[in-house]
């Protein structure tokens, strides 16, 4: 870890405001930094690389508004053969590199037929359906020391007409099954996703105030006849990206 560390200092060399994390399509928001700096996963020593297409797998540092912006474009997923740890790993450098606040960004699929893909949701508690310890239903977790209530506030000022909602985790990578989604929609979970969660965990184990929010890229299994597949997935997400860029603007202008 040190070597990562000293690695990824000796190039920026510069604090960081806020970082990002950018989910599956949605690292286009890089295009707004300027004296752009370009750091390759593959190039730090004992790093991970990113395996899953929508996941470019690099560190992008430049400023913007007068902020030191890092976004990490691709993230690791527990079903690539990682421990928890190992998943959470990105929220941890940035933690060590200084970072106080992070906004982790996922495209999610939709558990509200009322709701219209492109809508953003901010997490403000989640479930573990991963079942990777229990047999019975997951438990919600939520509150301050998890989903920061001053980064929920401030997200909402901005744009009020935002979803608010509970986030489930699943292992993946197969998509979830219409009797799962029931499972999750009984117990009020709006987004569902193979993501996230690892790094939620980390950042309330460094006490990393974070704000999560999720671009509702398709519906969820059994809510339409449509076929699901990480292609699907991706599509949308770059086709309702310009919205999802606006709003990080916006939360980046005034955080």
């Amino acid at each position: 870890m040190n070597n990562t560390l000293r690695y990824i200092k000796h190039i920026i060399d510069q604090p960081i405001d806020t970082a990002i994390i950018a989910g599956s399509g949605l690292s286009a928001i890089q295009d707004i930094l300027d004296n752009v700096i370009k750091i390759p996963y593959s190039d730090i020593p004992n790093y991970f690389n990113t395996t899953v297409k929508g996941h470019e797998g690099q560190f992008v540092f430049g400023h913007y508004n007068n902020k030191n912006i890092l976004i990490a474009s691709g993230r690791f997923h527990y079903y690539e053969g990682l421990s928890i740890d190992e998943v959470g790993l990105p929220i941890k450098i940035l933690h060590d590199l200084g970072c106080k606040q992070i906004i982790i960004t996922n495209s999610s699929g939709c558990l509200v037929p009322d709701w219209n893909l492109g809508d953003i949701m901010v997490v403000d508690g989640h479930y573990d359906f991963t079942f990777r310890h229990k047999t019975h239903n997951p438990q919600l977790i939520q509150g301050d020391n998890y989903y920061n209530q001053k980064l929920i506030d401030l997200v909402l000022d901005i744009n009020s007409e935002l979803r608010l909602g509970k986030y489930g985790w699943v292992l993946g990578p197969a998509y979830e099954t219409r009797a799962e989604i029931k499972n999750m929609s009984t117990h009020g979970v709006q987004a569902v996703g193979m993501s996230t969660i690892p790094e939620v965990i980390m950042a309330h184990k460094l006490g990393v105030n974070i704000l999560v929010l999720a671009l509702m890229s398709n519906y969820a299994v059994g809510l339409t006849h449509d076929q699901l597949t990480h292609e699907t997935v991706l599509t949308n997400s770059k086709k309702y990206n310009q919205n999802f860029q606006l709003l990080l603007i916006s939360i980046l202008s005034k955080i």
